[in-house]
């Protein structure tokens, strides 16, 4: 049975997997790695694959980086994986008040389910 997490840990979770991408996509760039859309995706890709198989992060980030995993692997670099990810980053790790209104309805009925 799958134990439920606190909303805040979960969200500590994401903004982790999240900044650790986006950090390696960087390195990636900065060593002529990924300095195409196609190669950054696929950078990507291989990164979230590797990350998935050697259970790197949380079970409680799983399926998000099985749905990243999926995204990229279909619509390669249509599928925005960089931007994805800095939108993780930008929503997990700001003040719930500066989100969006959805956002905030969701943390606050994660809480209330808690």
């Amino acid at each position: 049975m799958l134990q439920k997490l606190p909303p805040q840990e979960t969200t500590n979770d994401l903004s982790h997997l999240a900044f650790c991408a986006l950090v390696a996509l960087h390195l990636a760039r900065q060593d002529g790695v990924a300095s195409s859309p196609y190669a950054e995706n696929l950078f990507l890709v291989r990164w979230l694959a590797q990350a998935q198989k050697q259970k790197h992060f949380p079970k409680s980030v799983a399926i998000d980086i099985g749905y990243l995993l999926e995204k990229g692997r279909r619509q390669g670099p249509a599928s925005k994986l960089k931007q994805r990810l800095e939108y993780l980053w930008q929503s997990c790790t700001g003040e719930v008040t500066e989100q969006s209104d959805l956002f905030q309805l969701t943390f606050a009925t994660e809480n209330l389910k808690d």
